[in-house]
């Protein structure tokens, strides 16, 4: 029997944890016995792009980033983005695959070129369908241009919807999950890498069918305004809600991040500190097991982010910053994240040197997780950001598993 297929046969074990012929990805559908001291376990990653196993449909590019995967009945889907560099361009393209043996081997699924950027794809499984969420960028590399966000849903194998109007124009999708029966989406869009004060909106939403999305809470349709754009979250036991920001365009509570928390009654209540954690967390993603809230992201070897410039404008701390950060390693991390003093809290590295860490990550069953990410070929070394970037040697994408073991 294959991985999955063992995987989907916990299903008789773990009832409530199945939605339909898939293991739930919500850890509400899970009791963990929180008196049980858990040891963490990373197993060895697995390369699949590139790999023999792709279909030749998908082709070869150097730069393959921007990961996400998501079960789906009995499959596993992956999305990337992919192209000749890590920049933006006319010849990116977004590539779906998926699998019925966790990775062993792959199917073509779609590709999706639009003669621009795409970036940030959302995989959503839901009510029994799977929809592809992206954004249209440009098609320069020197600058930030979201046009578009865009959806595909799936038919069958191999058969997409062509490409519809998703959300805002200008908007991008960030973090994208099915929690208690519905779906919850933050993305952004605004002055992102602009000059003067920060205006980037974010935005938290909710959806019942996948397609339709609306405010968490009308009244507060905006949910951060200020220097923050990309946003991970996760729900707690008693229905309260994390999440974490990062806040690279800088406002009045500085630079990096922030770690923010709401009450059960309102998830859109955000109370985010007053001054940032000054380390950048890029491409956060959230997930919990138990009581423990994990975050997984970027970790910035050598900062922090916020060099305590204050003696410059925003704009050029802004400048003066970016530069800084570039020329630093960087590596993929887990964290976990102290309710208590309200910060995050470094656990170890995972797999990643250069240009790393865009993570994607889904539950195998009450203590396994399927984790999905890029990296620098990792011969290279503690390269820099800026030399992972530029590199002939581009990036590739693995899978490997935590699991979170019993002491």
């Amino acid at each position: 029997m294959t991985r999955l297929g063992l995987i989907l046969g916990l299903c008789g074990l773990w009832a409530s944890a199945c939605r339909g012929d898939a293991v739930s990805d919500d850890p509400a559908d899970y009791n963990i016995d929180p008196s049980r001291p858990y040891v963490l376990e990373v197993k060895e990653p697995r390369f699949v792009v590139h790999s023999p196993t792709l279909p030749a449909k998908v082709g070869y590019e150097p730069s393959n980033n921007n990961v996400d995967i998501v079960f789906h009945e009995d499959r596993l889907f992956m999305a990337w983005r992919q192209g000749p560099t890590h920049f933006a361009g006319p010849d990116v393209k977004m590539q779906v695959v998926s699998s019925l043996n966790q990775g062993e081997s792959w199917d073509w699924e779609a590709t999706i070129a639009l003669g621009s950027d795409v970036r940030e794809p959302r995989l959503l499984s839901m009510n029994g369908r799977v929809w592809l969420y992206f954004f249209q960028g440009g098609d320069q590399a020197t600058s930030f241009d979201p046009r578009h966000l865009w959806r595909i849903e799936r038919r069958d194998l191999a058969n997409w919807t062509a490409p519809e109007r998703g959300g805002r124009d200008g908007e991008v999708p960030w973090d994208l999950k099915v929690r208690n029966g519905l779906a919850y989406l933050t993305s952004y869009a605004g002055n992102h890498y602009g000059t003067g004060d920060s205006a980037i909106e974010v935005y938290f939403q909710k959806s019942s069918n996948g397609v339709d999305w609306e405010p968490v809470n009308a009244a507060r349709p905006v949910s951060y305004l200020g220097g923050a754009s990309e946003v991970a979250f996760e729900f707690d036991v008693d229905g309260s809600a994390w999440f974490l920001t990062r806040n690279e365009d800088g406002d009045a509570t500085g630079f990096g991040s922030h770690l923010c928390y709401a009450p059960p009654d309102d998830p859109s209540d955000w109370r985010c500190p007053s001054q940032s954690d000054p380390e950048r967390y890029d491409s956060p993603e959230m997930f919990r097991h138990g009581e423990d809230v994990f975050l997984l992201a970027r970790r910035d070897v050598g900062g922090p982010y916020d060099l305590g410039r204050d003696d410059l404008d925003l704009t050029n701390q802004r400048r003066v910053y970016a530069l800084e950060y570039w020329s630093r390693p960087k590596r993929t991390a887990l964290y976990k994240i102290d309710k208590v003093a309200r910060k995050v809290v470094f656990v170890q590295d995972l797999p990643g040197t250069g240009d790393t860490a865009f993570a994607s990550v889904k539950r195998l069953g009450p203590h396994q997780f399927l984790v999905a990410n890029y990296t620098s070929p990792l011969e290279l070394g503690d390269i820099s950001w800026e030399e992972g970037q530029s590199s002939p040697r581009g990036t590739r994408i693995y899978l490997l598993e935590l699991e979170f073991r019993p002491d």
